[in-house]
């Protein structure tokens, strides 16, 4: 065997040259499960050795971790990848009692759906709906509805801008216990497409995803109503091998090319994301190909967007698979230094008011550790008034945009200073505050002392702000998505002020035009995928207007 598990290392030992150090990789977790275990009568593989990891332990160090993310809202996916017979889909269906993760983490939630249901009042209320389909030749199919198995080119994937991309028309099956996932468990298990190859006599031959949309509704800290919702998104990845390692002729190696097609698109993605993350390159400016398959479209939230994301290496420990394993663990160095973006899903206005809590809470922390900024500011007041100067200061929360910090996420304490005199009001960052408040000291102290020359000219009065200053008065995003059809986009769009006080609004009007400058006609507007591989030279009639501010 070439494979050894040493804490959080999994090391690889190369057949061909045994007196070389074995290559060593570092993960969260590495688990030996090939042999050190003992079979009960009921048939559970239970551990012998302190070495052996069965499924139990798999589950509570993945699978709750899973749950967790998904009661607290967040969009979740756990991935296998690896060759034919490593593991994959015993790890994340399982086999017999000894249930993998995807029945473990069913059967977890609704026990925890039913515990809190017995305490719950008549206002919280727990919804869970699950779906089951396949990416088989690059079509897909609805693994609970037989009869999308015969439609020409599979079920159709669509995009929307808030969602991402969905499969259209996939049926989602309502369900109220465990017994009823495990019944669709079942049902989509008997549905998939296996096949007999070299490596594995029962080798499935398609991607195969469960979707476990779950809802809650309950009361929150102030007795009011809170809505959230996730996605967990189970995927069994079909064999990475190469065709010829598994003996594939006809059938078998067509199956085989569109796969490995998907592995090679998935493995693209995540090569981009791992670059764009260890270098410290702008996402914006680089393009992650998700829409090379079907598999890296579905996976795209997964893997750079809106989900916590998991994955699972399979490994086969036997010397002939060494190619195959290392190619494995090289897959997984770089799947672990990609970052997603996970957001709790709830309504806006549940978002607004937990926001709002966090804020005051985080201004309340940054206040306590700050005092002298408080200090200050009274002080700056008492200056102004002494001096006359008409201006007024408070403390602040302020959005990453109103300080020009595209980049960040979080809000900072800034200084507002509002000129009582014209009734403008400026926006200091912490630094320019200080340091006005040092020439407002110096202005002070000179008028305290009968200095003739204590007023300074406005260019170096630490309490003036040219009128002419550019101030950031709200944010507005325009979803640009109908022009990747060559379709106009006309909107009217709220704009905000650190996401909540409406400042104005903008009319928006984006119209695509030709290489003549004359729009498009309904015959000129293609889907986007129509669109690869061609120049497509647009020109755009661009309209912008805002209105009402504030």
């Amino acid at each position: 065997m070439i494979i050894q598990m040493n804490g959080q290392c999994t090391e690889i030992r190369n057949p061909e040259r045994p007196k070389l150090k074995p290559r060593v990789f570092t993960f969260d977790y590495s688990y030996w499960s090939h042999d050190g275990f003992t079979e009960r009568r009921d048939g559970y593989l239970e551990p012998e050795t302190t070495t052996f990891a069965d499924q139990q332990i798999i589950f509570n160090d993945l699978g709750l971790e899973v749950l967790d993310n998904a009661w607290k809202g967040y969009n979740t996916s756990l991935f296998a990848y690896g060759q034919t017979g490593s593991g994959k889909s015993y790890s994340m269906l399982g086999h017999g009692v000894n249930k993998g993760i995807v029945p473990l983490v069913c059967e977890e939630l609704f026990s925890a759906i039913t515990k809190k249901r017995a305490e719950a009042n008549e206002d919280e209320e727990y919804k869970v709906t699950f779906s089951m389909l396949e990416i088989y030749n690059e079509q897909v199919r609805d693994l609970l509805n037989t009869s999308t198995f015969g439609i020409k080119g599979g079920l159709r994937v669509r995009e929307n801008a808030k969602g991402g991309f969905y499969v259209e028309d996939m049926k989602a099956v309502g369900v109220h216990s465990y017994g009823d996932i495990d019944a669709m468990i079942n049902e989509g298990t008997n549905n998939r497409t296996i096949a007999s190859t070299v490596m594995n006599a029962t080798s499935s031959r398609a991607h195969t995803i469960v979707a476990i949309n779950f809802s809650q509704k309950f009361l929150g800290e102030a007795g009011d109503s809170m809505t959230r919702s996730s996605t967990i998104n189970l995927v069994d990845l079909a064999g990475s091998e190469r065709a010829g390692a598994v003996g594939a002729i006809g059938d078998r190696l067509k199956e085989g090319t569109e796969i490995n097609k998907s592995l090679t698109a998935l493995g693209n993605c995540i090569k981009t994301l791992a670059e764009i993350n260890l270098k410290g390159k702008r996402r914006s400016h680089i393009l992650v190909q998700f829409r090379e398959s079907l598999l890296t479209k579905l996976l795209k939230n997964a893997l750079g967007g809106n989900s916590k994301t998991i994955m699972i290496a399979a490994l086969s420990p036997a010397d002939i698979n060494y190619a195959e394993t290392m190619s494995t663990l090289r897959f997984a160095e770089r799947a672990k230094a990609v970052k997603t973006l996970a957001v709790v899903n709830e309504r806006p206005t549940d978002k607004l008011i937990r926001e709002l809590r966090e804020e005051n809470a985080r201004l309340m922390e940054m206040l306590k550790a700050g005092d002298d900024l408080i200090e200050m500011v009274r002080e700056a007041n008492a200056m102004s008034e002494t001096l006359g100067k008409k201006r007024k200061f408070e403390l602040a929360m302020c959005a990453p945009q109103v300080r020009r910090m595209e980049e960040e996420e979080t809000n900072e304490v800034c200084v507002r200073m509002h000129n009582v005199h014209n009734d403008t009001v400026f926006i200091w960052d912490r630094n320019k505050f200080i340091n006005r408040k040092h020439s407002m000291q110096e202005m002070y102290t000179n008028f305290m002392n009968g200095e003739d020359d204590w007023d300074l000219p406005k260019d170096r009065d630490p309490f003036w702000e040219d009128p002419d200053t550019e101030v950031h008065l709200g944010s507005v995003y325009v979803n640009l998505q109908p022009l990747a059809n060559r379709t106009a986009l006309e909107d009217s769009l709220e704009v905000t002020y650190n996401r909540r006080m409406k400042q104005g609004r903008l009319q928006v009007a984006i119209t695509p035009c030709g290489k003549d400058g004359k729009e498009l006609t309904s015959k000129d507007k293609q889907e986007p995928e129509e669109l690869v591989g061609y120049l497509i030279i647009n020109l755009f009639n661009v309209t912008i207007l805002c209105t009402d501010v504030t």
